[in-house]
């Protein structure tokens, strides 16, 4: 088949491109479960919020599918990344979009961008499959590779989408064929070709299958299939088998030989809810046990099912993809435990403790930090009446030690006197550091003080 390899703007090539993208039918359908999966599937294999499969046509680009991206059915091509995504010959990579002025102003907080182009069998290209997260992050070869193969997947799924329209206008063609002996004989070709047809489609599945034991061996996290009500594990790549063991094959092995059925064991309660409903099941940060030699060892993971056969009327199979997240969790756990610790310090010392949001002016503060201000344990305390209770001669040069604070993200130092509401005066010696949101905007503060003077008696 000749291959179409000039990737230019001309209106011979654009049009070549928009007749292969029109054969497909495929601009401005309906959702369908086919895609949506593989966009799914993207989120779960890269651990991104947001998977778009894309369509570029004249002037428009169409999701055919949308994860994470809320219920916009596309936008107009010359607003969109994947235009260029499309138009080049590996994975585009924007590592921040708000470094691109059209960009900069987005509705959805995107900033990172990794983008493979969907490519015909005659080199047409028509379109993107892309991943996106809010934050920028490391995309390292290996993962360009895996979108790239999943790039192929999506194209062996155009394909077959576009066999089974031609198969059903093929059924309906058969039916008008059947009152007359002409028709018949028509409807004999028409077989003919039906034939050739699922000989190609054979030819698909079997690339389609290539491309997912690819995908499958070689994700960056662990996947595995189990079959149940056994448990017994059908498959597992080497990322499964590095969480759980030193061997190299534990396919056919009893899923209890590597995570004991012990009480508490979320994850076996999982495979069991998800094979009795024959629905997925997602959960984050799930305590794991699971051999090491003659020991068992705890780990953390972030969990997703899926029930395999879907064609046959039960479920026998349940596929599970485990991101590790133990040092994540240990790590919290001890940031949890620090804080205990320095909140008890902080009470040991005499300190009032707050963080104020700006955008309300609420305040969460210990009883401490409301006493220096003459306020009790159950009063209410907002950021207004910090300033209200400071004698006026202080407010402005307060105010501007805290914006000096939030523009050059320093911490701030500053005594003043604060009126009770009992007309007493107090002397406090007060600190903060403001904290920002994703968009570099001052959204928080966090405060200490104390009493540095008692009042005269």
């Amino acid at each position: 088949m000749e291959q179409h390899q000039n990737k230019g703007t001309s209106a011979a090539y654009e049009a070549a491109r928009l007749n292969a993208l029109y054969r497909y039918k495929i601009l401005n359908t309906l959702p369908e479960e086919a895609f949506d999966d593989l966009a799914r599937l993207a989120c779960q294999i890269f651990d991104l919020p947001v998977c778009l499969i894309s369509f570029i046509g004249a002037e428009e680009v169409f999701y055919k599918a949308n994860i994470g991206l809320g219920q916009h059915p596309g936008e107009l091509r010359s607003e969109s990344i994947c235009t260029n995504a499309m138009m080049n010959d590996g994975v585009t990579i924007v590592e921040d979009i708000h470094s691109i002025p059209r960009f900069k102003d987005n509705p959805f907080g995107i900033r990172f961008y990794a983008g493979a182009p969907l490519i015909t069998a005659d080199g047409f290209r028509i379109g993107a499959i892309c991943v996106l997260n809010h934050q920028t992050i490391d995309f390292d070869e290996q993962k360009k590779q895996i979108l790239l193969g999943l790039a192929k997947v999506v194209l062996d799924r155009v394909e077959l989408r576009l066999i089974a329209l031609n198969e059903q206008k093929l059924k309906k063609d058969h039916a008008k064929l059947l009152s007359t002996k002409d028709e018949i004989v028509a409807e004999n070709d028409q077989l003919v070709e039906f034939q050739e047809q699922v000989t190609q489609a054979n030819s698909v599945l079997e690339d389609r299958q290539e491309h997912f034991e690819i995908l499958f061996d070689q994700a960056p996290v662990a996947i595995g299939i189990c079959s149940v009500p056994a448990k017994i594990i059908q498959r597992a790549n080497t990322a499964l088998v590095n969480i759980w063991t030193d061997h190299t094959d534990i396919a056919g092995q009893p899923l209890v030989d590597f995570i004991p059925d012990v009480e508490g064991q979320t994850f076996l309660k999982m495979i069991d809810l998800v094979y009795e409903s024959g629905k997925g099941s997602q959960d984050t940060e799930v305590k794991l046990q699971v051999w090491d030699g003659n020991r068992m060892k705890t780990i953390y993971v972030n969990v997703s099912l899926q029930p395999l056969d879907a064609l046959t009327d039960k479920t026998t199979n349940v596929i599970f993809i485990l991101a590790d997240v133990t040092e994540q969790v240990i790590a919290k756990q001890m940031v949890e435990e620090a804080n205990i610790v320095l909140t008890s310090a902080i009470d040991a010392g005499g300190m009032g403790y707050t963080i104020v949001e700006f955008s309300t002016g609420k305040m969460i503060s210990n009883v401490q930090f409301k006493n220096n201000y003459g306020y009790a344990a159950d009063d209410e305390f907002h950021y207004s009446d910090l300033f209200d209770a400071m004698l006026p001669k202080y407010r402005q040069k307060i105010k501007q030690a805290v914006q000096e604070a939030i523009e050059n993200d320093t911490v701030y130092q500053a005594e003043y006197e604060v009126r009770w509401a009992d007309g007493s005066t107090h002397w406090i010696r007060a600190y903060g550091k403001p904290r920002y949101d994703i968009h570099g905007r001052a959204s928080h503060i966090i405060g200490l003080n104390k009493i540095i003077h008692p009042p005269l008696s």
